[in-house]
């Protein structure tokens, strides 16, 4: 009995082998949509990039440190290591690593144990009986029309999504870091002219309180002067501000508590203090072609791997629509005084088919499909941002170089005729008016300078972002942080 049991084994076996085989002609193919940057050409350049600019270099990936400003490279790096956001990215990739391992393992057998212990004792008998019982069983997915095979597919792809995510997150991070530290740059440079004109401001104030008091000038040039001083004074703390506000988000990007800095406070201008730099660029702005713009965005790339994943998950919804074949099976071992005394085995194909539910299959066909020309329209708009975002950087670049030398031909301009006012005035031979105004004219033409040197610092940044140009990090180990917190538990 027990051989003809083991021969029907072999034989459903051999049935479940070669209908496993056969499977791979019935698996259900989905068609991934053409990716919309199919049409760009390999030598199509933008239209604002200038012809003899460079392409992107190795040492691009960390442009931060081609800023003649080691501030601004230091707090770029302290946000990479600690910004909460990209350690929240890691811990999704991690995440996704276990269930692709989950989606590996629903193609795989599936194999249990139990055991049991059974006690007979006869009524009103002192004799019992003891009979263990080891059952083993087996249940295996033939996985027909692939929709197991497209699960792992859909899982390997949104892993690479969150891989490529933690990228965007890494790009985002060392923006958000350089931009806030070119804003702290500009509040000090802001705050340190704003100084400069208080201390002019007080010595106009001093002269023309001492022309009003020998009866030169009217009392209106004094009260002109002192609310000429209070305005830029306001101007002043609203620098300060600017600068409390950009060292928290850098103190934030870098994972630190605000609470470590000082209060807020306005400094007094420091004529021996050397004038404060706005980070400029070293070398020429790389520009990238759109191939290599789809090559390099990590966030175009998480993209496309949605949409990847979600072609694999119509797979998976267009297999549950058919009958699913499974290979159950049970092995039971019995021992009785000591020895093994029965074996029962059993192996069978089962054929699963739903014959009506409603629609609910059907539905979720129609709902992954529409997910599907989602995700073909977010990649398409997401490569059609990042073309926009490259050229409005290229355009705003070149046109704040023209500004930048413009405005330092008016900041030299302004400067000779608030002297020129200045000396004038002193002497009795101009009004006072004529000062206010030459100084209120050199102080806005110094600002539009700062402002448009770290404009060019901003533009550059955006430029390095919209090509997405950073570093890879290192892999991982392969245990993860989460396997070392239960380990030190």
């Amino acid at each position: 009995m027990i051989a003809l049991r083991a021969a029907a084994a072999r034989l459903t076996l051999t049935l479940g082998a070669a209908l496993l085989v056969g499977c791979g002609s019935l698996a259900l193919d989905v068609p991934v949509p053409p990716l919309p940057v199919a049409g760009l050409q390999p030598n199509v350049g933008f239209v604002a990039a200038d012809p003899g600019a460079p392409q992107p270099t190795e040492a691009d990936l960390r442009w931060w440190t081609r800023f003649d400003d080691p501030q601004l490279a230091d707090s770029v790096e302290r946000a990479l290591d600690g910004d909460p956001a990209i350690a929240i990215s890691r811990e999704r990739i991690v995440q996704a690593q276990a269930f692709l391992g989950s989606a590996r393992a629903q193609r795989a057998p599936q194999v249990s144990a139990g055991a049991a212990v059974f006690v007979e004792r006869g009524f009103g008998s002192p004799d019992r009986s003891v009979a263990p019982l080891l059952e083993l069983g087996l249940d295996w997915d033939l996985d027909l029309w692939g929709g197991k095979h497209q699960a792992e597919r859909s899982a390997a792809a949104l892993l690479l999504r969150s891989e490529d995510l933690l990228q965007a997150r890494r790009l985002a991070s060392a923006g958000l870091a350089a931009r806030a530290s070119i804003e702290l740059r500009e509040a000090q440079r802001d705050a340190q002219l704003l100084g400069a004109a208080l201390a002019v401001q007080s010595q106009l104030l001093e002269v023309a309180q001492v022309r009003v008091d020998v009866g030169l000038a009217p009392q209106l040039d004094a009260e002109r002067a002192l609310a000429d001083q209070a305005a830029t004074q306001a101007d002043a703390a609203s620098a300060a501000v600017r600068i409390r506000q950009a060292r928290a988000a850098l103190l934030v990007l870098a994972g630190e508590p605000v609470s470590t800095l000082p209060p807020l406070t306005v400094a007094a201008a420091d004529p021996q203090a050397a004038a404060v730099r706005l980070p400029s660029l070293q070398g020429a702005l790389p520009v990238a072609r759109p191939l290599d713009l789809v090559r390099l965005r990590p966030d175009l790339r998480a993209a496309e791997q949605a949409l990847l994943a979600t072609a694999a998950d119509v797979g998976v919804a267009r297999a549950a629509l058919y009958p699913s074949l499974r290979l159950p099976g049970t092995l039971l071992l019995a021992t009785g005084a000591g020895l093994l005394d029965q074996v029962t085995s059993a192996i069978a194909l089962v054929l699963d088919a739903n014959l009506y539910d409603g629609g609910a299959r059907q539905a979720d066909v129609d709902a992954v499909r529409s997910r599907l020309r989602e995700a073909t329209l977010i990649y398409r708009q997401t490569l059609l941002q990042a073309l926009q975002q490259i050229d409005a950087a290229l355009v705003a670049s070149a046109g704040t170089q023209r500004r930048i030398a413009a405005l330092q031909r008016a900041v030299e301009a302004s400067q000779a005729a608030l002297a020129q006012a200045i000396t004038l005035y002193e002497a009795g031979l101009s009004g006072q008016l004529d000062v206010l105004d030459a100084r209120r004219l050199a102080l806005e033409q110094q600002r539009d300078l700062a402002r448009a040197e770290a404009d060019a610092a901003r533009h550059a940044v955006a430029l390095f972002e919209a090509t997405g140009l950073i570093e890879r990090p290192p892999r991982p180990p392969p245990e993860n942080a989460a396997g070392e917190v239960a380990r030190s538990g």
